[in-house]
């Protein structure tokens, strides 16, 4: 036997479904005002007020401040870019031909490896890196470019040495933007 007073499964159902979009109705309303305006407990009494509610002197005690996270109202981020520095960079020499004449020396072809050690660079900034090559018979300055994560440089470059057993190092002297 049912009795016709008692409420359905379905109407009560459809009963705590539009009272709960009411209460997050109210909740994110007071929420987004408290985010604009900055102060946690005021601004949700007047939420409370301007949804019907009567403003009660409960309200923000209920809506602790760990509500509200600084995190919702949140600007866009923008990437950092770091400003390179001769410390970013470590290079390599790769020796690619190497020809001896005795006591005369050797004439050497190499390419230098790059390898960026800091954050991220601006992709919209180029970069003039100035090294230099040591250990041959004369220091050799050469420059190369690097614009975000890519190095614009020789393929190949050559050089000499007094000694065979003469091994080349290459240092960054100075970064540049262009």
């Amino acid at each position: 036997m049912t009795d016709d007073t008692t409420p359905t499964r379905h109407a009560r159902t459809r009963a705590y479904v539009v009272g709960g979009l009411a209460l997050v109705i109210a909740l994110c309303g007071g929420v987004g005002i408290a985010a604009l305006s900055g102060d946690d407990a005021e601004p949700v009494a007047q939420a409370s007020a301007s949804a019907g509610a009567r403003p009660s002197t409960a309200a923000p005690a209920t809506l602790a401040p760990s509500t509200v996270a600084p995190t919702t109202a949140a600007a866009p981020t923008t990437a950092a870019y770091d400003s390179p520095t001769k410390k970013d960079f470590k290079l390599g020499v790769k020796i690619l031909k190497k020809k001896c004449f005795g006591s005369a020396g050797c004439n050497i072809t190499y390419r230098i490896d790059v390898t960026y050690t800091g954050a991220g660079l601006d992709p919209s900034k180029t970069y003039e890196v100035t090294y230099e090559v040591r250990g041959g018979d004369d220091p050799m300055v050469n420059t190369f470019e690097v614009t975000g994560d890519t190095a614009s440089m020789q393929q190949e470059e050559d050089g000499g040495t007094k000694r065979s057993t003469d091994k080349l190092s290459a240092v960054v002297t100075d970064v540049a933007e262009l």
